[in-house]
């Protein structure tokens, strides 16, 4: 069964690029004050969708050769990397389905800078030994972590750790986009139906936050004691995923880790339950040990789990982004900018820092307050 194109993605790019431009003014104004990138190349990865074409754009027209590879496969939007290849952008690594060997390949287009939704350029630059990045950016707490195993020979910024972006995108957009993308999949909404959300990170509380506000109601599984407390202050029952799967209607992860619902979860899951992932990785819920299951809907597939029936949405693979639109055109207004603002202020001056993993600097980021 062949999924649908979103109504978004069925208008025509240049009417939704154009509505982008009116509605990301923040972005605009940021990638105005951007200083000359000659001499940049810049491996971006990212989600290919039109929001990021926005600021991929800025760097492009700043003098920056930029190349993009692909944050997921599955959230690619081809028109969008249709788009970026005419403006002269590089996109010939978006034809590897493996990121490993598409970032492999961008090492080898020999990038100066990074910026990055996931560090796969920058831990596989670390792992070959690649002297000739300078500097990087990177947006994810996924990307963080994984930079954390390698020795990186050059700085990096952190910035995830950014108010704006951990308290804005992460808490705000995440969690509105991700329901908002299985109701409009599924004619499906929360109420009256027990949502567990496993991960109480920013992207767990934004998650567990909406869901309310949609009329759920909320189990959260948490190992951190702090943020199991915070959940618990929120009114949600609070718990362990092996204590509280088996209540839940919904379960979505937000952990950022592989495995987070493994098999043997799946085997206490309720009948007819729901899963999802809104999380940086594909493989938080174990879909190998669900099989492939039977197509019910476009985005959702049926699996017979021992003596009961679990549906996968999205393959289990980033929600919002694989079956919808991904976050707002306004809430993404302020990522994008900060992402520009940090770009920029690090082709000019993070090169001096030295290597290693560093917060990113408030001048970096203040152009982009909005």
């Amino acid at each position: 069964m062949s999924p649908a194109p979103t109504a978004w993605q069925a208008i025509a790019l240049d009417e939704r690029i154009a509505w982008a431009r009116r509605n990301m003014t923040l972005t605009a104004r940021v990638a105005a004050q951007l200083p000359p990138m000659h001499g940049v190349r810049l491996a971006c990865t990212a989600h290919l969708d039109l929001k990021m074409l926005l600021a991929i754009e800025a760097f492009a027209r700043a003098g920056a050769q930029v190349a993009v590879v692909p944050a997921n496969p599955h959230t690619t939007q081809w028109d969008v990397v249709g788009w970026l290849h005419a403006e002269g952008v590089e996109t010939a690594f978006t034809r590897f389905a493996d990121e490993a060997q598409a970032a492999a390949a961008c090492v080898e287009w020999a990038p100066t800078h990074a910026l990055e939704m996931g560090a796969v350029v920058m831990t596989a630059a670390a792992r070959a030994g690649y002297p000739g990045l300078r500097a990087g950016v990177e947006v994810t707490r996924t990307g963080i972590d994984r930079l954390f195993r390698v020795e990186v020979r050059h700085p990096v910024f952190d910035l995830d750790a950014v108010p704006l972006k951990t308290l804005l995108h992460n808490r705000f957009a995440v969690g509105t986009s991700t329901w908002a993308t299985l109701t409009a999949r599924t004619n499906l909404t929360l109420h009256a139906k027990s949502v567990l959300v496993v991960g109480y990170g920013e992207v767990g509380a934004g998650l567990a936050r909406a869901a309310r506000a949609y009329g759920a109601q909320l189990l959260v599984a948490e190992p951190d004691p702090s943020r199991r407390a915070v959940a618990s202050y929120e009114g949600y029952r609070v718990g362990t995923a092996e204590e509280l799967i088996a209540a839940a209607d919904v379960v979505v992860t937000a952990t950022g880790r592989p495995d987070s619902i493994p098999a043997q979860l799946l085997g206490q899951a309720k009948d007819g339950c729901i899963l999802l992932n809104a999380g940086h990785t594909d493989n938080e819920i174990d879909v190998t040990a669900l099989g492939p299951g039977r197509p019910v809907i476009p985005h959702l597939t049926a699996h017979r789990y021992g003596d009961r029936e679990l549906f996968l949405f999205a393959g289990g693979r980033i929600a919002n982004l694989v079956a919808g639109d991904g976050d707002s055109l306004n809430v993404f207004d302020t990522t994008a900018a900060l992402m520009i603002a940090s770009l920029g202020w690090t082709t000019d001056e993070g090169s001096t820092y030295p290597p290693g993993l560093h917060p990113l600097p408030t001048t970096a980021w203040r152009p982009a307050t909005p």
